[in-house]
């Protein structure tokens, strides 16, 4: 582990992936590196020990894994209670804890979900909004064409986005990721008719509950196949722009890797109808399987049939 007093420095990241998630991570590993370089730095829990056995072969620079054995035997127990998902859920504020209680030089840990991928530099997010104590990713599922049904799920998931939250070493930081923390270990389920939405709906109570909670308002982030009608999206200067202006990331949300050849579309009725950055994220992804393949040939990464059903209907 660097010195910490060279992490003051460095932009801290966390994420959490499984077996079947893997792939993915690596994707995103590699957008970080190609828009940020090395200045960034990413802790990483793997939930199973394929995943964990193969990022330490991998030796990736500038990560940290967190070894399940790290984090409260009250909570992993909680894997045996609880869905792939709905754990992987739970888990999201227990490791932005962690890391924020074991590192306090860290002065910001912003978790990322392992389908997001980056096309433009996030540390201007946080430039942009620096006395912000908490940045959350609003939704904006509304698109002009957006239909009653997806309406409905706009009002179902919440406001706000847990692909992509962020959160500063200071007090009310501390306060939200315990508060939100402490809700998603008493429950992180679906179940609409509870106003529950696994970890995310309780995003929305966090700016009544404290100071310091900020929407993000820097252009391009958060989009994602709720949003995408809302843009136009084009190639400029080896940019890609939505509208006029810059692409952040975006959060390939029901995503599949089925197979190499095999990228499914969970949650899309006309995958058909793709923005042109899809192939783009898909070459990333098969240049992630070959490189996983060449350092271990019996790793299996490939989603399951449990993976590639809807978590709710």
């Amino acid at each position: 582990m660097e010195s910490e007093a060279k992490m003051r420095n460095e932009n801290f990241y966390c994420t959490i992936l499984s077996r079947t998630r893997l792939y993915q991570g690596l994707a995103l590993l590699a957008s970080l590196k190609k828009v940020m370089g090395d200045d960034y730095y990413i802790f990483i829990h793997c939930i199973d020990e394929e995943s964990y056995t193969l990022l330490k072969k991998l030796n990736w620079k500038n990560t940290k894994l967190i070894h399940e054995n790290k984090i409260a035997k009250t909570v992993v127990a909680l894997k045996d209670e609880r869905k792939v998902h709905e754990y992987c859920w739970t888990l999201k504020p227990v490791i932005c804890d962690y890391v924020l209680q074991k590192y306090p030089s860290i002065k910001r840990i912003t978790y990322l979900d392992s389908d997001l991928y980056f096309w433009g530099d996030p540390r201007e997010i946080f430039k942009n909004q620096p006395d912000c104590s908490v940045l959350l990713s609003k939704e904006e599922k509304y698109s002009p064409r957006a239909n009653q049904s997806i309406q409905l799920r706009s009002r179902i998931t919440g406001l706000y986005n847990s692909g992509f939250i962020s959160f500063k070493q200071d007090e009310i930081g501390l306060q939200a990721v315990t508060w939100w923390k402490e809700k998603c270990l008493e429950n992180c389920k679906i179940a609409p008719e509870e106003g529950i939405f696994g970890d995310q709906k309780y995003l929305d109570e966090l700016p009544g509950l404290f100071p310091g909670i900020c929407d993000i308002t820097t252009p391009g982030v958060n989009i994602g196949p709720w949003n995408e009608l809302k843009y136009q999206f084009s190639n400029v200067d080896d940019s890609v722009l939505i509208n006029e202006h810059s692409l952040v990331f975006y959060h390939f949300s029901g995503l599949r890797v089925a197979a190499k050849e095999d990228i499914q579309f969970v949650y899309r009725v006309n995958p058909k109808r793709l923005p042109f950055i899809y192939p783009q994220y898909i070459k990333a992804i098969t240049e992630a399987i070959e490189s996983v393949a060449k350092l271990d040939p019996d790793f299996n990464g490939f989603a399951n049939e449990n993976d590639l059903k809807r978590y709710w209907n």
